[in-house]
């Protein structure tokens, strides 16, 4: 019995790797439900559609950085500059979404912002050097003195995703990266990913706090779908 099972997940693993051995009768049976596979290519008019799914799904989490960020970055509520920073965020993940799925590894996904640069974001920018002026210091600067304000703060948070980008780089070119990844388990990184989003509650409260039944509404409809 053994022997068999281990047969069989032989012949599984062959097929996944070379389907053009799996017999016809087999292969549409694995097939399922699916409408397309792998190496179909849906015609250009339902692509168009299809991407427009796609997008629709991803615009709240695509929105949702900036939107966290310009508090921290002491932009009010009715700074035009907030536009600038949504459009530029939009527009950046369009574009090297588009750049990763033709010239890159093709990956079928959005290629955006993360929520785990949050983190150490909110943590540079609660420092008492980068702490914002009162709301009514705010309120008498002049347009050009408040985009003096959030740029000073955009320039050193993107300063840090560099530096910390190049470590990266440089780890995972000598594969310093894959050595580590023996001692990473998921011990470790559920913990990690769980404090990343409790890290961003307070953030979440606020804005849910705006209108309750509306939030609750969202959130029901998340957890149904």
């Amino acid at each position: 019995m053994v022997h068999r099972n281990i047969q069989i997940g032989l012949e599984t693993v062959i097929n996944d790797v070379n389907p053009s051995s799996v017999p016809n009768g087999t292969a549409e049976q694995r097939k399922g439900n699916v409408t397309y596979g792998i190496d179909d290519a849906p015609p250009w008019y339902l692509c168009i559609f299809l991407a427009l799914q796609h997008y629709l799904t991803m615009i709240g989490a695509i929105v949702a950085i900036p939107f966290i960020l310009c508090p921290a970055l002491c932009m009010t509520e009715t700074d035009p500059d907030r536009s600038n920073v949504i459009s530029t965020m939009i527009f950046v993940t369009g574009l090297i979404t588009w750049l990763q799925s033709t010239f890159g590894c093709r990956l079928p996904i959005v290629q955006g912002g993360t929520i785990s640069f949050l983190v150490p974001t909110l943590a540079i920018l609660n420092l008492p050097a980068w702490k914002c002026p009162a709301p009514e210091e705010l309120a008498a600067l002049t347009p050009d003195e408040r985009r003096m304000v959030w740029t000073s703060r955009m320039c050193e948070l993107s300063g840090a995703i560099a530096v910390s980008a190049l470590f990266q780089v440089i780890g995972g070119y000598f594969g310093i990266i894959g050595s580590l990844l023996r001692f990473v388990t998921p011990l470790t990184i559920a913990p990690t990913v769980a404090l990343v989003g409790l890290t961003l509650f307070d953030h979440a409260a606020e804005a849910a706090s705006q209108q309750w039944g509306i939030a609750a509404g969202l959130e029901l409809g998340a957890q149904n779908r």
